[in-house]
C-alpha cells in the first residue's frame, strides 16, 4: 500500500483522466471544480492550459482546504495554426473542425497543477499530433458516431479517433489528457512520487 499519507483528489469530470489513474491502481477521490474555463483572447495556448489548470485546482482547494489531500487539476487545448481549438457546440462544428484537421500537423497543450498544503506546482506537456486525410463521408461517419462532440478538437486518440492519426511526437498521454510522466515529476517534487500510492508489487 500506500506509503504516503496524503490522499489523491483529481479535479475533474474526464472519464479519461479518472482511467488513466485507474490503471496505474492509485486510489483517488473525483471532486469536479465547477469553474469558468473562459481563455482570455491572445492568451499563449502554455500558459492558458496552465492558468486553467489552476483555476481548478485553486477552486477545489478552496473548498477542501485538508492538510491531507493533494489536489491534481488538468486542461487540454488542440491549437490549429494558432488558434485555439475547444470542444465543439454541434456534429456541424465537430465536423468543420475535423475537416480543417485532416492531413495536417496540429499541437495538443495540457496544463498540470498539483497542490498541497505545502506546494502548489503547475506545468505543461506538449505534443503534436499529424491526422489521415480521411474525406468528408468518412469523417462524416466517425462525427455521427458522437466521440467527438466532447472532445478538445473534437477526437479522441484513444477510440475510434486512434484511426485517424497518422503520427505524434512528444507524450500519447498528454494527447488523452493527464501526461502521466510530467505529473509524476510534479508529485516527486512535492515529496509523494506516484508510485508511492501504488501498492507493492507482486513477486
Amino acid at each position: 500500500m500506500t506509503d504516503t499519507a496524503k490522499t489523491l483528489i483529481l479535479a475533474s469530470g474526464s472519464p479519461r483522466r479518472r482511467q488513466l489513474l485507474a490503471m496505474l491502481g492509485i486510489p483517488f477521490e473525483v471532486v469536479t471544480s465547477h469553474v469558468d474555463e473562459t481563455i482570455v483572447p491572445g492568451t499563449a495556448p502554455p500558459d492558458a492550459v496552465k492558468q486553467l489548470a489552476r483555476r481548478k485546482a485553486d477552486a477545489v482547494w478552496a473548498r477542501r482546504q485538508t492538510p491531507e489531500e493533494i489536489i491534481i487539476a488538468a486542461d487540454t487545448v488542440v491549437v490549429v495554426d494558432g488558434r485555439i481549438v475547444g470542444k465543439p457546440s454541434s456534429e456541424q462544428e465537430a465536423l468543420q473542425t475535423l475537416l480543417s484537421l485532416a492531413g495536417k500537423a496540429h499541437d495538443v497543450y495540457t496544463g498540470i497543477c498539483a497542490r498541497s498544503n505545502e506546494h502548489c506546482l503547475v506545468d505543461f506537456a506538449h505534443t503534436t499530433v499529424t491526422l489521415r486525410a480521411r474525406d468528408e463521408n468518412w469523417i462524416r461517419w466517425y462525427v455521427a458516431t458522437g466521440e467527438p462532440l466532447d472532445k478538445a478538437g473534437s477526437y479522441a486518440i484513444q477510440g475510434y479517433g486512434s484511426l485517424l492519426v497518422q503520427a505524434i511526437t512528444g507524450d500519447y498521454y498528454n494527447v488523452v489528457g493527464l501526461p502521466l510522466g510530467l505529473l509524476d515529476e510534479l508529485m516527486a517534487n512535492m515529496g509523494c512520487p506516484l508510485r508511492s500510492f501504488m501498492s507493492e508489487p507482486r513477486g
